[in-house]
């Protein structure tokens, strides 16, 4: 499109809308504005466990995380963030995945990540003291990813989106998107915006702003729920993020973490679609945590951490993970809707791949092609991947 001196608007102000808004006006784009039904990062941006890291076997998803963190680096010493890198470990459950996990630390290393190495089992134990390793192989350690708070990145994103021009609309529900080959006009309960280009970056609700364009999206709306863990005694320094789930595998991981010194937050994590997360409608989904997914919780925890005595676990919050069939993110036009733009199907990971999604849609935009990632063209919407594939979303 070349739209250098586009008018632009964006659908939604969770980390993907912001940060697609933010690229977009570093790129030269005068006349931004992010249209958001509630307010900022109350949707799955605002209810994550908010981790960040770049320890994945997936050459593609380690690029696109390994950019984001480099962002969230630059935010961090320009003040604009704070990030607390307590550390991230991914457990090896085997031999091939201790392999894997060196082909990604020697991938990650070309990427800038100099810190991230592979440890064996009693590495592992001393990490994580009192942690259950004799069904571990080991794992992939990098001292410096970690956790943040989903609304402060919203607030970041949304400060560099402003600060470059970009407005803000909150409270007005999309009604409509009219599309024609020169045009495009997104019509709320408030107004309309006309403009050059639409973002979708809904996230849950992407599917139904897609059909409102006359697109179907591919995209299931996960359910995923987290537990507060009490710990009897404080923990100085706090352990790192440990996740047991290995990308590709079928099976859930558990994971847990430090939040503060005498809690975790503990959660089950998979790309996969599975029967155990129920295909969730964003506005009536179950907020309430349930009690069979504590006891999945207490036996994992009480497993991996035996040596860990009188954890006291309440629920946390549920949040969804909008999930695309292939479990990768889908960013940049339809050919169908040139006009529409998607930065959608994050998959449980927007926040740790945020900034390299948006400058994919924002090049897109700018300047008709992905520039930054070679592998651009294998994220578009309408991937032969996606061909075919039902969007499968409640009510």
């Amino acid at each position: 499109m070349t739209l250098s001196r586009a008018d632009v608007v964006v659908i939604g102000a969770g980390v993907a809308g912001l940060a697609t808004a933010a690229a977009l006006v570093e790129l030269g784009v005068r006349r931004v504005r992010v249209l958001e039904a509630d307010n900022v990062a109350t949707g799955s941006s605002g209810l994550s466990a908010g981790v960040f890291n770049r320890q994945t076997p997936n050459p593609v998803d380690q690029a696109l995380r390994c950019f984001t963190v480099d962002v969230f680096g630059e935010m961090e010493r320009a003040g604009e963030l704070a990030l607390e890198r307590s550390g991230y470990i991914r457990v090896a459950h085997s031999e091939t995945d201790l392999q894997r996990f060196r082909e990604a630390a020697a991938r990650g290393r070309e990427l800038g990540v100099d810190d991230a190495r592979v440890i064996d089992a009693d590495e592992l134990e001393r990490l994580v003291p009192g942690m259950h390793v004799a069904d571990l192989a080991g794992g992939l350690h990098c001292p410096s990813d970690g956790h943040l708070d989903g609304h402060l990145l919203c607030a970041a994103y949304l400060a560099r989106a402003r600060a470059g021009g970009a407005q803000l609309t909150v409270g007005g529900r999309v009604e409509a998107i009219e599309l024609s080959a020169h045009h495009a006009t997104v019509v709320t309960d408030h107004g309309r915006f006309d403009c050059d280009v639409v973002v979708n970056a809904a996230g849950a609700w992407a599917p139904r702003i897609a059909a409102l364009a006359g697109v179907e999206l591919a995209l299931v709306n996960q359910r995923h729920e987290i537990a507060l863990v009490h710990l009897a005694e404080p923990m100085h320094p706090p352990i790192p993020m440990v996740n047991t789930y290995v990308p590709g595998a079928a099976r859930e991981g558990l994971y847990f973490r430090s939040e503060g010194a005498r809690m975790l937050i503990a959660g089950a994590h998979s790309y996969q679609i599975t029967a155990e997360h129920t295909v969730a409608d964003p506005d009536t989904y179950q907020r309430q945590v349930s009690f069979e997914f504590l006891e999945t919780i207490a036996e994992g925890l009480s497993q991996r951490l035996p040596a860990w005595p009188d954890l006291r676990l309440e629920p946390g919050w549920t949040g969804l993970y909008p999930t695309s069939p292939d479990t990768m993110p889908q960013v940049g036009p339809h050919r169908s809707a040139p006009r529409l733009v998607s930065v959608v199907g994050l998959n449980g990971i927007g926040i740790t791949i945020s900034a390299a999604v948006a400058r994919l849609a924002a090049e897109w935009i700018v300047h008709d092609e992905g520039r930054t990632f070679d592998f651009a063209e294998s994220l578009l919407p309408d991937r032969p991947s996606l061909v075919g594939s039902a969007t499968v979303t409640a009510g």
